[in-house]
């Protein structure tokens, strides 16, 4: 029997982080809250996460910051990541999610969302690496490192 996903909630709203653990936990997937950025990092390097959830709006550090490092680095860079945010969301933010929802947002687009982006990861997993030239992501790290520091 598989392991069920692994999804990290990164919302700093207490009311809406617990809304998706219940919602995602009843929906058969494990659930981590991590408030803000410091926290979702400190989950990436200690457990296994199969997709992120983000809000874009995290207080003292971006989401947008974090959704760039984790684009950039290669221990995170295939990890589906779903923004879910109030905030609109930038051409950045567009070329780098997996999927944007709206709060608020309604819960069948976020299952479908994560359905499908868990689905495209694991297929992404089980086939021969391309041999082409990776996309130059430096901006976007750039950034990252200038909103994290």
């Amino acid at each position: 029997m598989l392991e069920p996903s692994r999804i990290l909630v990164v919302e700093d709203d207490a009311v809406i982080a617990d809304m998706l653990q219940e919602l995602l936990v009843g929906a058969g997937y494990q659930v981590m809250w991590a408030p803000h950025v410091i926290a979702a990092l400190s989950a990436l390097e200690r457990h296994r996460i199969d997709l992120i959830t983000l809000d874009i709006e995290l207080g003292t550090y971006s989401g947008q910051g974090l959704l760039a490092l984790l684009k950039t680095d290669a221990r995170t860079r295939k990890i589906p990541v779903i923004v879910v945010s109030s905030s609109p969301a930038g051409p950045d933010v567009r070329r780098l999610a997996d999927h944007i929802l709206s709060k608020p947002f309604s819960i069948t687009p976020l299952l479908q969302a994560i359905d499908s982006s868990l689905t495209s990861a694991r297929q992404a997993a089980t086939l021969e690496p391309w041999h082409e030239t990776v996309e130059d992501l430096s901006p976007e790290l750039e950034v990252a490192r200038e909103v994290l520091d």
